[in-house]
């Protein structure tokens, strides 16, 4: 794996984050409404959701950090 195929990842992990928290948002709001006060499962599936995703930036990024330390010595290696 390079780095940019972790950073693409990554970015590709934000946006799905990004609309588990828009979905969210928007049940919010309609649960706001005494009305509506009850847990969806699309609210749910967002929650649910988002933990698969932080997971897999977190691995990335501990990816990146690893593939930067294998730089590193190896440079150290060849000086």
């Amino acid at each position: 794996m390079t780095i940019s195929n972790n950073l693409n990842s990554m970015n590709s992990s934000e946006l799905q984050l990004n609309q588990m928290v828009s979905n969210i948002a928007q049940v919010a709001d309609t649960i706001g409404d005494p009305e509506f006060q009850e847990v969806s499962a699309d609210l749910i599936d967002s929650i649910v959701g988002q933990i698969p995703e932080v997971i897999s930036y977190q691995a990335n990024a501990q990816s990146i950090q690893t593939q930067n330390a294998v730089s590193d010595m190896l440079l150290n290696i060849k000086a």
